[in-house]
């Protein structure tokens, strides 16, 4: 079977991209550029003193929201990027969706003839009194949704979270305790996403954050690459031509691995690997760059459904924006199965005493495919790779947050699978 045949039959694969260019010449043909994710960086900083003031947990890490690089014990050479346990929202959504808050509040503060730095000794009752008059609407598998409605609710607005079939009762209630509205759809996260861009309007003060097309959500996620690279070298990890650095993200709509994949090549270029997880019963991203139809084309199309654990990438379609990026940028993508996700799940609460969500799970598929198969052997031998000389990063995506009851389940069914 071809890639197409793979996925529209379930078949888990990894499939490596045949228009991928050269990392400079690539990145030489987008919109976006280094300064974009250098101002991404800059407006990051002026936030964090704000961030303390509202936050006071992040007093010890000076108002930096960022994640533990943590080596895996029983692997050799892999690493996790644990933003499963993220400050405040406990997922790597929390990078975009932040910063995304973040550009609307100096938009309105520069309205007012304000700044982050005016408004940083103000009382927090008096800060949120600034923003109590102005709404954030959203469309979310979860827990994007999440991030905008605890920072959106921590700034003052209101907060409307529109949630596809497939969002986790868990999280619409953690929303709703925080104050924030939750607009239930009986259909997938497209439909939600497009009536929650439908009731925006920011002459009314309503203002949309576009998990599909926004550059803000993408700048946010790209300004990751930056701190990973300041962690690689504090643990004297080199990134060269001969010690490459293979990551592995897990994928839904595509806008956090898309931006932190596009901050990696803007660091080490060819000498950094990225590879997108994807359920097989929702691989959006990947069936849209083997088509070529970005996101003119759904898993639905081809008779998948969504049907999966993990909800965080239960999505039919990519971002258009996000897929047209990675066109000529992203390596690879590979797909697994529920059982898989839940195998590793396991496998790294025994081992590590991790609790992970299903979708942060997807990435551990990654090592094992790209040193095992015969599509990822033929894909080192190609780049002249020795296998000993790779850094693996598994960069996981949600957790913390995730109530007992819900890891134990998915545990279980890992437990038993697994044993």
């Amino acid at each position: 079977m071809n890639a197409f045949e793979l996925i529209k039959n379930k078949k888990p694969l990894l499939w490596i991209n045949p228009d991928k260019l050269n990392s400079e010449k690539a990145l030489s043909t987008k919109t976006l550029t280094t300064s974009d994710i250098k101002e991404a960086e800059e407006r990051l900083q002026r936030f964090a003193p704000l961030l303390i003031k509202i936050f006071p947990e992040l007093q010890s890490t000076g108002g930096v929201i960022d994640s533990e690089l943590m080596e895996l014990g029983l692997s050799e050479n892999t690493f996790i990027k644990s933003d499963h346990s993220l400050s405040i929202s406990g997922s790597i959504k929390a990078r975009g969706g932040f910063y995304a808050v973040f550009v609307i509040v100096e938009k309105i503060l520069s309205e007012h003839g304000l700044s982050v730095t005016n408004i940083t000794n103000k009382t927090v009752k008096d800060i949120r009194s600034l923003f109590a008059s102005r709404s954030l609407v959203v469309g979310s598998t979860g827990n994007l949704g999440l991030s905008i409605g605890l920072m959106g609710r921590a700034f003052g607005f209101s907060v409307t979270v529109h949630m596809s079939l497939d969002a986790k009762e868990w999280k619409k209630e953690k929303l709703k305790k925080i104050g924030a509205t939750v607009v239930e759809h009986k259909s997938d996260y497209t439909v939600a996403c497009r009536v929650a861009r439908l009731s925006a309007d920011e002459h009314k003060g309503i203002y949309f954050i576009d998990d599909e097309n926004s550059k803000d959500l993408f700048l946010g996620y790209s300004a990751a690459a930056t701190t990973l690279s300041g962690q690689l070298k504090e643990k004297n990890i080199p990134v060269d031509i001969d010690h490459p650095l293979f990551v592995y993200l897990p994928c839904g709509v595509g806008g956090a691995p898309g931006g932190i994949t596009f901050g990696l090549k803007h660091i080490f270029g060819d000498n950094v690997h990225c590879f997108f997880a994807e359920p097989v019963e929702a691989p959006a991203m990947i069936l849209g760059l083997v088509t070529g139809e970005n996101s003119s084309v759904s898993v639905n199309d081809i008779g998948l459904t969504l049907d999966t654990c993990a909800d965080g990438l239960a999505v039919g379609r990519p971002s258009e924006f996000v897929a047209g990026i990675m066109t000529t940028l992203l390596d690879g993508c590979f797909t697994l199965k529920d059982n898989d996700m839940l195998k590793y799940l396991k496998e790294l609460y025994d081992t590590e005493g991790l609790k992970i969500e299903p979708s942060a799970a997807a990435g551990f598929a990654g090592p094992e495919y790209l040193t095992n198969s015969s599509i990822g052997k033929d894909y080192l031998a190609k780049n002249k790779i020795d296998t000993k000389n790779i850094t693996h990063i598994v960069w996981t995506t949600g957790g913390s947050m995730e109530p007992e009851e819900e890891f134990q389940k998915n545990y279980k069914i890992g437990k038993f699978l697994f044993e």
